[in-house]
């Protein structure tokens, strides 16, 4: 089973020693990590393949590097350090099996180790998505899974910012898919700063609204 790795990035000085730890773990696996980047100038990094994203935002990223990757099972994480490598590897073990993994922080195991104001919005907001879609999951907004590369040629995704993860399970529901979560504890990022904020909250309001109403 050959396994793809996406990381999608913006000026992130951490991938590099993220690409070296994945690499580290993965000596015995089939493996290829694609970086789907929006700077400028895009970086060189060893033992990656790295592609400038032509679109906007997070979720469209994810399917760039889709579309380039080869792998019977993608997994994409942030590359900011906040999701572990360790933990990847758990998500792509369980996807021997599952259709859709999930990294949760919520499911007995996980936590997270942001600061309290981070931990009440993403609290917010994850029980708003769970109620209002019906959802029977602890994360659906973790960002960090590893999918049968079947779901994403089967599904029509069209991500409105950063949350592709949310439209995908919604999706694979309807369609019959099975997913499961796994615990992974949710680092604070090791550098750069956040992309998110006041608009990405905004359009993840309007994408549940819109899952719900299925006009997506």
């Amino acid at each position: 089973m050959k396994l793809s790795f996406i990381l999608p990035t913006k000026n992130e000085p951490y991938v590099a020693e993220l690409v070296r730890e994945l690499r580290s773990l993965l000596r015995r696996s089939s493996y290829e990590i694609i970086i789907v980047d929006k700077s400028p100038l895009p970086p060189k990094v060893r033992g990656a393949k790295v592609i400038r994203q032509k679109s906007n935002g997070l979720g469209n990223a994810i399917l760039e590097g889709v579309s380039h990757a080869t792998g019977d099972v993608i997994c994409f994480m942030d590359a900011d350090g906040s999701h572990r490598p360790c933990d990847a590897l758990k998500l792509v073990k369980a996807a021997r099996t599952y259709d859709i993994v999930i990294g949760s922080r919520f499911v007995r195991g996980g936590r997270s180790k942001d600061n309290l104001f981070r931990k009440v919005v993403t609290h917010c907001f994850r029980v708003f998505a769970k109620l209002t879609l019906g959802l029977k999951l602890e994360d659906p907004m973790s960002g960090f899974a590893a999918v049968r590369r079947v779901v994403f040629q089967d599904l029509r995704l069209n991500p409105l910012g950063y949350k592709l993860l949310l439209e995908m399970v919604y999706k694979a529901r309807e369609a019959g898919y099975r997913w499961k979560e796994i615990p992974i504890v949710f680092e604070r990022r090791k550098g750069g700063r956040s992309k998110a904020g006041i608009r990405e909250a905004l359009r993840t309001i309007r994408l549940v609204f819109e899952l719900r109403l299925h006009k997506r």
